[in-house]
């Protein structure tokens, strides 16, 4: 239990307001990128497909529901079945992930509220929107959720138990999605999602588009003779493995997770002799850490290839934790940042 809180908190550390007060108060520049950042922000916000013809309510829906467990260090994987008599209309998305999800599928009328995590720009995307809504609730704030009578509440497996547990005390319909940790795991959310609420057309409209700009960003990439070797390194000394965002960013942009390679499977701590010892090309470090500076002026690393090279680099860590569709955003930004002067 120990080591799944330390390796929750690492993400809660990031203090300043916004990516835009992070660029303005450092010398940080957004960099040129293989497709335009503001674009494809909009092409992920909000689609609307043509008309499909759907199954009949009421209708049942399985799915695969993932969960990673730390101490075993792997997924526990089942299927689960919900039965609806009819779309859920009045709904409200427990996590970030989910929240940008509907965001872009859903009509956002039906959207009654937010967690207040989702209107933070130190984790949201679409925080600034979400937080002119003025329709946030705490994370734990249960009786809240209760009093507006949601048909749905969508969840995973890193929301509160305890908030749960009083909504389903509540009978306050609820829906666990398990524990997103990569493209494919959005991709099937999507497609859970639209069949749940009955809008499977725009659920299809933004695998499109993710298929679309996933093509365009590859094909805009720079060729390499061999895979850049990335290594994400955040606060403590953690670094994620194969099941982890980073993998798919890494993936999306042609290029190795170190970790993957090193074989951890979720979140490792490792020490600088361990850093050096894999050698990766790049080191990549929020940019709202001190970890720049801090790995530079170790005497162990003045030998590391990322510390000779100049090639510690920082992205904005709102980039680094997203669980949606706007992957494709985190992972356009990477490209920018590990391949300078090519676009």
């Amino acid at each position: 239990m120990m080591k799944f809180t330390v390796l929750i908190t690492i993400f809660f550390l990031f203090t300043l307001s916004s990516v835009a007060a992070l660029a303005a108060s450092s010398e940080w520049k957004m960099p040129l990128t293989p497709l335009p950042m503001e674009q494809l922000f909009k092409d992920l916000s909000q689609v609307r497909g043509e008309a499909v013809v759907e199954a009949k309510w009421p209708r049942q829906i399985s799915f695969t529901h993932r969960v990673y467990d730390y101490r075993r260090e792997i997924f526990n994987v089942e299927t689960k079945t919900v039965k609806l008599k009819r779309a859920p209309v009045r709904i409200i998305p427990h996590s970030v992930g989910i929240s940008e999800i509907l965001w872009a599928i859903c009509p956002r009328q039906r959207l009654l509220m937010f967690n207040e995590v989702a209107a933070d720009p130190k984790f949201s995307i679409i925080a600034d929107e979400i937080a002119k809504s003025g329709r946030v609730f705490n994370s734990k704030e249960s009786e809240l959720v209760i009093a507006v009578r949601p048909d749905m509440v969508f969840t995973v497996a890193f929301s509160d138990a305890i908030f749960k547990q009083r909504l389903h005390r509540a009978g306050i319909p609820t829906l666990d999605l398990g524990s997103p940790d990569s493209l494919d795991s959005v991709i099937e959310e999507i497609k859970v999602l639209g069949q749940v609420l009955g809008e499977s057309a725009n659920a299809k409209a933004l695998l499109n588009i993710i298929a679309k700009k996933k093509v365009l960003l590859q094909v805009a990439l720079p060729s390499q003779k061999q895979p850049l070797r990335l290594l994400y390194y955040d606060l403590g000394g953690y670094i994620p493995g194969l099941a982890s965002n980073f993998t798919s960013l890494c993936e999306l942009i042609g290029a190795v997770n170190v970790g993957a390679e090193q074989g951890v499977k979720s979140w490792k701590q490792v020490d600088h002799e361990t850093l050096l010892k894999w050698d990766p090309e790049m080191i990549i470090v929020p940019l709202e850490s001190n970890l720049e500076q801090s790995l530079k002026a170790d005497p162990l690393l003045r030998h590391a290839r990322a510390v000779k090279d100049d090639r510690i680099l920082t992205i904005p860590g709102l980039y680094l934790r997203i669980n949606s569709q706007f992957l494709l955003l985190g992972a356009n930004l990477l490209a920018g940042i590990v391949y300078p002067y090519e676009f």
